[in-house]
């Protein structure tokens, strides 16, 4: 898992807040030399434009389409992003039977009080029902998760089935550090067994796409390439 990979699992595109196609972010990934690319929609939140439960299946239908079409040049998966404040998502009315056929969910501002969202042992019922692959999204671990000990954290996200994304967009940056640099000392405590996952967030640059160096080389620089879950 992870070696020889170059991921970026987590783009925006026209289905919901961003600027384009999923044709065209496919595109520019392999034109990149990226290895997977995965499409990330914001799902059901009032925060943004974005894609709605009745659209979900033409949404997961036309990212396989991609996928046939771009078949052995890079890996297109399907996702979305899922806003873990109750206020603009209804996180218990959320139609489990089509997220599962994700190949992975996103969840945003899981512990951060700061954006409203609910604590990890508020939504367990709610990822106990997600069968794919699921993590948190740009968190900032280092204030999120102040209140726990590294090894404690570490075993709930293990138990929880949870990666953590390592994401390289500027918006989630802390003194003048992305979020995953600032919690170094916190992901090497997670000795391998905490799922990694890289992404950008793109919304408006297309070349977002592929700024993903940074974040590779971290993951290379702690030894935790196997970590990566692409």
């Amino acid at each position: 898992m992870g070696k020889g990979s170059v991921i970026n699992l987590h783009s925006h595109t026209t289905f919901s807040d961003g600027s384009f196609t999923p044709d065209r972010i496919v595109k520019k990934a392999a034109e990149d030399g990226l290895t997977h690319i995965a499409i990330t929609d914001h799902f059901e939140t009032s925060k943004v434009p974005s894609l709605k439960k009745c659209d979900l299946s033409n949404y997961i239908s036309t990212i396989r389409d991609l996928g046939r079409k771009y078949e052995g040049t890079v890996r297109v998966l399907a996702g979305v992003e899922i806003d873990a404040n109750p206020d603009r998502c209804r996180l218990d009315d959320l139609p489990f039977d089509l997220l599962n056929e994700l190949d992975l969910v996103l969840f945003e501002y899981v512990n951060d009080k700061s954006n409203g969202g609910a604590d990890l042992e508020d939504i367990d019922h709610i990822l106990s029902d997600i069968s794919t692959l699921k993590g948190l999204a740009h968190s900032d671990i280092e204030t999120c998760f102040s209140e726990m000990g590294h090894m404690e954290l570490r075993d709930i996200l293990c138990s929880m089935k949870l990666f953590i994304e390592l994401n390289t967009a500027c918006l989630y940056r802390r003194d003048g550090l992305a979020f995953y640099e600032l919690a170094e000392e916190i992901i090497q405590k997670f000795d391998g067994m905490v799922g990694l996952s890289i992404g950008t967030d793109i919304h408006r640059q297309l070349s977002e796409v592929s700024n993903v160096r940074s974040a590779h080389g971290f993951v290379e620089r702690l030894g935790l390439t196997d970590s990566l879950i692409f």
